[in-house]
């Protein structure tokens, strides 16, 4: 992939960040960060990666984000000077979670003295 495409979609990204901090109020307890964000070459659809604390909110977290789906939209149409803003969708990055599990498996082992 080209540099000018990756810069496109980190532009994307931050824009989409800035969009969702001003426009879009979560429940309380949850924070959503912004990963990542990439978009077709006919820039009809856009996937953004985000992180979601605690991991069990995602659903709550999918289902502001279809509440607030004209304010983003619009948002990133004055923050990116676009005509068209592409379909957005949300993908969830658990390797956080995946991470901490993996942890705490090491730490019962270790707790237990199978491993060292």
């Amino acid at each position: 992939m080209s540099l000018r495409v990756e810069a496109g979609f980190e532009h994307l990204k931050d824009a989409f960040a800035q969009v969702m901090a001003r426009e879009v109020e979560f429940p309380l307890g949850i924070l959503v960060t912004v990963l990542g964000a990439k978009v077709t070459a006919n820039t009809s659809h856009a996937k953004i990666v985000l992180s979601v604390f605690p991991e069990n909110k995602e659903k709550e977290v999918r289902d502001t984000l279809k509440e607030y789906d004209h304010e983003l939209k619009e948002g990133l149409m004055d923050e990116l000077r676009l005509r068209r803003i592409p379909r957005l969708h949300y993908a969830f990055n658990t390797a956080e979670a995946y991470a901490s599990n993996i942890d705490a498996v090491l730490h019962e082992l270790k707790e237990k003295g199978e491993i060292i």
